[in-house]
């Protein structure tokens, strides 16, 4: 069984109106840090996909938020992909925390476009004996039509690398899967599927949910054996958890494993 999470961190800081770390006293910063290191330690994924997440700087009141929750929460191999990357001001993107060692590991960000920190990171992950990538996902807020683009350039970069089961996770910031939009987008490009969930999905904003922004998008090689919410406001989104299970046993391999040591 693969059990996957994502979450967007909000920076750390889950209760302000403004996600602006550096006005928060430190020991405020840390507590919410804290709780979000202890829902991670508590549910104990394989793998963990954050967004909205900063290595020290000035942005971020000279805290590293990544490693303090790779630390609380146990997590020995980390991936950081800085989107929006000012040295010694900021480094925000996206990244994964895996049990597993991280393979492959790879970043982008989406500076074409507007909303320069929206971005990736993906790495291949073993898990029974089969590989699959793991990406971590940002897009924009405000337009569909370039989440649209955003979307074509991550299908772009993971169609250079080797031919594996994706496993999508993050906050695509479309509330539905209607058509042309990116969850629709990514999941017939690259054949993927997500549960049928009657109800219960919708994790923005924490407080009282109404859309369902965070999503976990996996390959037809592997089903969903549960899906869910997880009810704990750590962030000004709900954390969405997934445990997979890969169909015809563990006979099978789908992907070659990669030829590059562990990176992390």
């Amino acid at each position: 069984m693969l059990r996957v999470l994502t979450l967007n961190i909000a920076h750390g800081v889950p209760t302000s109106p403004l996600p602006l770390p550096f006005l928060l006293p430190r020991r405020r910063l840390l507590e919410h840090l804290d709780r979000m290191a202890g829902l991670l330690a508590e549910r104990r994924a394989d793998v963990v996909a954050l967004q909205e997440v900063d290595r020290a700087g000035l942005f971020s009141g000279t805290v590293d938020p990544l490693e303090r929750l790779a630390h609380r929460a146990g997590y020995a191999h980390v991936l950081h992909g800085p989107h929006l990357h000012w040295p010694g001001v900021c480094a925000r993107g996206t990244a994964l925390l895996s049990l597993r060692p991280l393979h492959e590991p790879a970043w982008n960000s989406f500076e074409a476009d507007r909303a320069v920190d929206k971005g990736y990171v993906v790495a291949a992950v073993e898990d029974e004996g089969r590989w699959l990538d793991v990406v971590s996902v940002h897009l924009d807020s405000f337009s569909a039509r370039c989440r649209q683009r955003q979307v074509a350039r991550l299908l772009q970069a993971l169609g250079r690398r080797p031919a594996r089961p994706r496993l999508v996770l993050g906050d695509l910031n479309a509330p539905g899967s209607h058509p042309g939009e990116a969850p629709a987008q990514l999941l017939q490009a690259l054949a993927l599927h997500v549960p049928d969930v009657e109800g219960g999905s919708a994790t923005y904003p924490a407080a009282r949910p109404v859309q369902r922004l965070d999503w976990i998008l996996a390959p037809q090689e592997l089903r969903f054996h549960a899906h869910r919410t997880l009810p704990g406001r750590v962030s000004d989104h709900l954390a969405v958890e997934a445990e997979l299970e890969w169909r015809g046993g563990r006979s099978a391999v789908h992907g070659g494993g990669p030829g590059a040591p562990d990176v992390c």
